[in-house]
C-alpha cells in the first residue's frame, strides 16, 4: 500500500532540502549520503526517498528553489521608478543579503552545481543568466554609452557577479563590516573605481 502524503509534505521536504545543504556545504556533495542526511534530520532512508527519490534530485531542487528565490527578491528591487544608482545599490545588497541567510544553498550552487543532471544544470543555468540579464540593464541606465554594446555590459555584469559571488568564502558580519557598511563598500566600487 502507498504511503499516504503528510499534512505537512512540503514543510518536511524544506526541513530535508535545509539539512542536505548544510552537509553539503560542510563536506561536499560527493561525500555526502543518504544516510548523513537522514541522521541530520531524524529520518530513515526510506523517509527520505518517501520525498526524494535521489540525493541528485534534492540537489536540483535545493539549487532551482535558491536561485528563484533571488530572482523573486531582485525583481521587486528592480520594479521601482527610483533613479538607477539607487536601484543599482539595492540589488548589490539583496545579492549580499540574500547569500548570506542562504549561506549553505549558495555556497552548494557555487561548489557543487556541476553536480546537476544536465537538464536541471542548463536550468539553473538560464535562471541565473536571468539575473545578469537584469544587471546589465541597470548598468545600461547608469551609462547608456559605455555600456550601449551589450556585450560590455554583460562582461561587467559578470565581473561584478564574480565579486559578490564570492563573498561567501570570507565574510563574515562581526565588527565595523556590516551586511550594510559592505554593500555600500561593494557599490562604490563598480560606480566610482578605485581612483
Amino acid at each position: 500500500m502507498a504511503r499516504t502524503k503528510s499534512e505537512n509534505f512540503d514543510g518536511i521536504k524544506e526541513e530535508i532540502l535545509v539539512s542536505a545543504a548544510k552537509l553539503f556545504a560542510e563536506k561536499g556533495f560527493r561525500n555526502t549520503n543518504i544516510i548523513d542526511i537522514g541522521n541530520a534530520c531524524n529520518a530513515s532512508k526510506s523517509r527520505l526517498y518517501h520525498y526524494f527519490p535521489s540525493k541528485e534530485v534534492m540537489l536540483e531542487a535545493m539549487l532551482t528553489a535558491h536561485v528563484e528565490g533571488l530572482i523573486k527578491l531582485a525583481a521587486l528591487g528592480l520594479d521601482t521608478s527610483e533613479p538607477a544608482e539607487l536601484r543599482f545599490r539595492r540589488y548589490v545588497f539583496i545579492h549580499l543579503k540574500y547569500y548570506y541567510d542562504h549561506r549553505d544553498q549558495h555556497t552548494v550552487l557555487i561548489e557543487d552545481a556541476d553536480h546537476l543532471p544536465e537538464a536541471a544544470r542548463l536550468a539553473v543555468n538560464r535562471a541565473e543568466q536571468k539575473l545578469v540579464g537584469f544587471l546589465v540593464a541597470i548598468l545600461r541606465e547608469l551609462n547608456e554609452k559605455r555600456f550601449g554594446d551589450k556585450s560590455i555590459a554583460t562582461t561587467h555584469a559578470m565581473l561584478i557577479y564574480g565579486m559578490l559571488n564570492w563573498t561567501y568564502t570570507w565574510y563574515r558580519p562581526t565588527g565595523k563590516l556590516s551586511l550594510e557598511s559592505l554593500a555600500d563598500q561593494a557599490s562604490a566600487l563598480c560606480l566610482n573605481g578605485i581612483i
